[in-house]
């Protein structure tokens, strides 16, 4: 049998708990990934307009927006099996209603289902990459946090297969009985496939940092807020731009270039089945071009491509516009997604473990408020026929910003002891750390 490369070898010796986790996240990314590609076409599909689809969608990001901050600070060195599994029940749970109530026109049910739906995810992300860590031993982060993220890319490409297949067919007569697969029955069957997820997240254990703050939960060390300010100046910039766009991009090919659902899904697996071998090598990407390589150089590239793929407006009756857009969007995500496990373990690494779970919170908060405001103000431009290009534009923009204000933070961890060193901490302590002990691992 031939042998593995070195670099995947290093994810068979991850903790049997990862695994769990990751099987439950893949799950529960069915149903994100799934909304993603389709959620905002069966809106309009329902007769909804491009201003009335953001206001819905918007709702999932208020829950985040007001109870992040609050739910970081109250995690903080608690247990977070419970937490995962309870926003494991309430995700599907909403999920399916959501649906549901837009499809029988309910709509103040539907915005109650999103704003559900919306805390759910809340909790899911809070509690992610502090419950990685924790189960994790420190020379094997950049692998674990590298196959949470590609959770997202193997479901995204489950979800487009199925969606492509399943709209290929079409209708299935029975009898009497008529089964139509469109948009509705697509999210509908994998937001059913996804209430399997709790049943991996009660089997993870439970372990806590070894070392508990005696300290009221809402406190927050007077010397950890210029360090959480500096390391979200990133997100702020590049959740903002992405909620401008991203979003969108299956109505930016529905209307500018009148694809359909059924092609819009197809190219979103090639594109994800890109994404998830990105992901995975990331760890290698790392250790060979070190963090300006696996951050900056990557997203760099992507921000042109998703420039080029937005002018094609601009040129949109010309034979080549649809192909060029089509290899932009394929090329771009793999690119983008590929900084996402390098963003985090930076971050994680520079705030510290104490600040971990609030760390988490505050760019879930950024990342629903962004995008709630960029959801609202996407609403706005579209209403006034502002053209997509120039929205794309400004993603891009705001791309390069977040993209290079990591660089400062690369700068301070670089300086720091690395383990095996003269300090044999995972991380140097910042200022007023008190030398936080490691984490609390997983007895596999």
């Amino acid at each position: 049998m031939p042998r593995l490369p070195a670099w995947l070898e290093r994810y068979r010796s991850l903790p049997r708990p990862v695994f769990h986790f990751a099987a439950g996240q893949f799950l529960i990314n069915l149903i994100t990934s799934a909304q993603f590609l389709l959620l905002n076409l069966f809106l309009k599909d329902r007769g909804l307009d491009d201003p009335a689809i953001a206001a819905l969608g918007s709702q999932r990001f208020l829950a985040t927006l007001f109870l992040a901050v609050p739910a970081g600070l109250w995690l903080r060195g608690r247990p977070l099996r419970r937490t995962l599994l309870f926003g494991s029940i309430l995700f599907p749970l909403s999920a399916l209603a959501s649906i549901e109530t837009v499809r029988l026109g309910l709509m103040p049910a539907a915005t109650a289902s999103f704003l559900a739906m919306g805390f759910a995810g809340l909790l899911l992300n809070v509690a992610s990459l502090p419950m990685t860590l924790r189960l994790t031993p420190e020379e094997q982060s950049s692998e674990a946090l590298s196959l949470l993220f590609a959770t997202w890319a193997a479901a995204s490409v489950c979800g487009g297969l199925l969606s492509t297949g399943l709209q290929a067919i079409g209708r299935i007569e029975w009898d009497s009985v008529s089964v139509v697969f469109d948009e509705h029955a697509t999210l509908l069957f994998l937001t059913l496939v996804a209430f399997a997820a709790p049943l991996f997240y009660a089997r993870l254990p439970d372990p806590v940092p070894a070392e508990k703050s005696n300290r009221h939960w809402l406190h927050i060390h007077r010397e950890d807020l210029p360090v959480l300010a500096r390391s979200l100046v990133p997100t702020l910039c590049i959740a903002t731009g992405a909620g401008l766009s991203i979003q969108f991009l299956n109505l930016f090919f529905s209307h500018v270039h009148e694809m359909s659902s059924r092609d819009y899904s197809a190219y979103g697996s090639i594109s994800n089945l890109l994404v998830l071998f990105a992901g995975l090598i990331v760890p290698e990407v790392k250790r060979r071009l070190g963090w300006r390589g696996a951050i900056l150089g990557v997203q760099s590239v992507a921000v042109l491509l998703l420039a080029v793929m937005g002018l094609t407006e601009l040129v949109r009756a010309a034979s080549w516009a649809l192909p060029l857009a089509v290899s932009c969007f394929i090329l771009r995500q793999p690119l983008m997604s590929m900084a996402g496990p390098s963003t985090s373990e930076l971050t994680m690494s520079y705030v510290g473990e104490r600040n971990r779970e609030l760390m988490s919170a505050c760019g879930g908060a950024i990342w629903s408020g962004a995008w709630w405001l960029a959801a609202r103000t996407f609403q706005f431009l579209r209403a006034h026929e502002l053209p997509y290009w120039q929205v794309f534009l400004t993603t891009a923009a705001l791309y390069l910003v977040g993209t290079f204000a990591y660089l400062s933070l690369i700068r301070s961890v670089e300086k720091r002891p690395q383990p095996g060193s003269a300090d044999p901490r995972p991380y140097a302590p910042l200022p007023g750390d008190g030398g936080s002990s490691p984490v609390t691992r997983s007895p596999s």
